[in-house]
C-alpha cells in the first residue's frame, strides 16, 4: 500500500475567511429612525383600513369581508412588531461632548443611556420622542423650525413637504413631560415656525 512521507505532504496553511462584500449600504441613526417611523405610519394606515373593513363586515353577510379585516389586523400587528424589532443604531459621532448629558432646570437628558428625567423622575419616552427632546434641548430657548427637526430627528433630506409628523410627536412629548410634573408650556409651539424648549437656562453636565 502506498504511503506519503512527511516530506511529501503539502504544507498546511491557514486561509483567512473572506470578508463579506461591502455593498455600500450604511444605516445611521437618522435613517434607522426614519425607517421605524415609516413602519409605524404604515401600521397605523393598516389599522384604519382594518377598522373600515370591520364596519363593512358587520353589515355584509359574506365571510370574505371578515377574513379581509382579520388579515389586515394581522398585517398591522406584523408591521408594529417589525418596527419594534428594528435595532437602534448608535450615533456615529466621535466627539465626547455629543455623548454628555444635558441638564436644564428640572430636566436632565442622558444621551449615552437614552434616558430623560424630570426632577429626578424617569420620563418614559419613545425612541423618536427622546430624539426630538434631545434636538430641542441642544438648542434650549431657541425656536427650532419644523424643517430642522425633520432633518435632524427623522433624517429628511431636501425640501420638506407639508407634514404633521413633528406636531404629533411634539404633542406626545409634551404630554409625557406634563405627566412627570412639567408645565404645559415646557414644549412651546411657535405658530407656523417650530418648537421651543422652555426650561430655564441650558447647562451642559458631564
Amino acid at each position: 500500500m502506498a504511503t506519503t512521507s512527511p516530506s511529501d505532504s503539502p504544507p498546511l496553511a491557514l486561509v483567512r475567511t473572506p470578508a463579506p462584500p461591502d455593498n455600500g449600504l450604511r444605516i445611521d441613526e437618522a435613517e434607522a429612525d426614519r425607517l421605524y417611523a415609516e413602519a409605524i405610519a404604515i401600521a397605523r394606515r393598516a389599522g384604519r383600513l382594518a377598522a373600515t373593513l370591520e364596519r363593512v363586515a358587520a353589515r355584509a353577510a359574506p365571510p370574505g369581508w371578515r377574513d379581509s379585516a382579520a388579515a389586515c389586523r394581522r398585517a398591522e400587528a406584523g408591521l408594529r412588531t417589525t418596527a419594534q424589532a428594528m435595532p437602534e443604531v448608535p450615533p456615529d459621532r466621535a466627539d465626547a461632548v455629543s455623548r454628555r448629558a444635558i441638564a436644564i432646570g428640572h430636566l436632565s437628558v442622558d444621551r449615552a443611556r437614552r434616558l430623560a428625567f424630570w426632577d429626578g423622575a424617569l420620563v418614559p419616552l419613545s425612541r423618536l420622542e427622546f430624539d426630538l427632546l434631545v434636538a430641542l434641548a441642544e438648542r434650549a430657548g431657541e425656536v427650532v423650525s419644523k424643517a430642522d427637526l425633520l432633518r435632524s430627528v427623522w433624517g429628511y433630506a431636501g425640501r420638506v413637504t407639508r407634514t404633521r409628523t413633528v406636531d404629533s410627536h411634539a404633542s406626545r412629548l409634551r404630554r409625557s413631560l406634563c405627566r412627570a410634573g412639567a408645565d404645559a408650556g415646557t414644549i412651546a409651539n411657535v405658530w407656523a415656525v417650530g418648537y421651543r424648549l422652555c426650561v430655564g437656562e441650558p447647562a451642559e453636565a458631564a
